[in-house]
């Protein structure tokens, strides 16, 4: 196995595997791992390196294995709700990465942009070192304007961007003895050098019918807020546009089509709770608002509102009795 630098920790077998794939999770979102072919998690290699815990404001992971195979499906998505872009840069190894109807072959050196809120797989064919850089979804669309985003294109490391892009990357890989300053300084001159690369120009539609789409996909979320399986692609066919495109309109307003989905759905079952009678299930009204994941839901609630659910339920009866 090559050197490793300052990656760590290292972990192997069977034991290694499930460590290193709850700290996948933990770090860079869910994924379902398929170990080594032919014995398996027994003879799995890998090692982790968390770059958030090396500098105060860059974040993301160093990921080296032999896994075979990762998956991220569409529960997997609302399970964490993690909303962000990935920049991934293939440092050793081949791959290729399938996302929507794109499919990109990555070798040593070469990058891709990645948005984790749509399912996406990774396909190894042996030992794999990729560095994948978060980037915020509103940062990288200050940097391109109007122009969108182009996921799963990769950009060659024999290309002069491609090249400079992945010296820079790695440099922010190495970042610890930065200032934040310096490392905000490279790190938007990493998003200036990647935007011919990473986009493209917006669809030829004038800004007045674009606003009736976004207006007419948030109408399409309140109807079907409550069906579980409401999802990006629905929501494109039924306005008439690219799953794209939709994300590109959300984004322009700070968010994304699933935290746009999450925010509305946690607001309707506070809602319901706070007017519900004692015996009424808060597991129920979690299910009758789309939710199809008890704990996710009772995680994604505690982050907006501060309490639990229950407490946020006797909050409001206590208030209710006061009055």
């Amino acid at each position: 196995m090559h050197s490793t630098g300052q990656t760590e920790p290292f972990y192997t077998g069977r034991q290694g595997f499930e460590a290193w794939h709850h700290d996948l999770a933990e770090k860079c979102g869910t994924f379902h791992a398929e170990p080594p072919t032919g014995s398996g998690a027994t003879s799995f290699t890998g090692a982790m390196q968390n770059l958030s815990g090396s500098h105060p404001v860059l974040d993301g992971s160093r990921i080296i294995s032999n896994c075979r195979h990762l998956h991220r499906a569409r529960q997997d998505i609302r399970a964490d709700d993690k909303d962000f872009y990935y920049l991934v840069l293939q440092v050793g190894g081949r791959a290729k990465m399938c996302q929507a109807d794109n499919q990109a072959r990555l070798g040593a050196g070469d990058l891709v942009l990645l948005d984790i809120t749509q399912p996406c797989d990774f396909y190894f064919d042996d030992l794999s070192d990729q560095m994948s850089l978060i980037i915020p979804r509103h940062a990288l669309q200050q940097r391109l304007g109007q122009r969108q985003p182009l996921f799963n294109q990769p950009l060659g490391a024999t290309s002069t961007l491609g090249s400079m892009a992945g010296l820079l990357t790695q440099r922010l890989f190495d970042s610890s003895r930065l200032q934040p300053e310096e490392a905000f300084a490279l790190f938007d001159a990493l998003l200036a050098l990647l935007r011919p690369g990473i986009s493209t120009a917006p669809e030829c539609e004038n800004p007045g019918v674009q606003a009736q789409k976004l207006v007419k996909a948030k109408v399409l979320i309140e109807q079907y807020l409550r069906d579980s399986e409401l999802s990006p692609e629905r929501l494109a066919k039924a306005i008439g546009t690219s799953v794209r495109n939709l994300h590109r309109l959300f984004a322009q307003h700070d968010t994304s089509v699933g935290r746009y989905i999450l925010e509305h759905r946690l607001q309707r079952c506070a809602e319901s709770i706070a007017r519900a009678a004692p015996q009424e299930k808060i597991t129920a009204i979690a299910y009758a608002w789309g939710f199809n994941d008890v704990s996710h839901f009772s995680k994604a609630f505690k982050t907006r509102f501060g309490v639990s659910p229950r407490d946020y339920r006797y909050q409001n009866a206590a208030t209710v009795a006061q009055g």
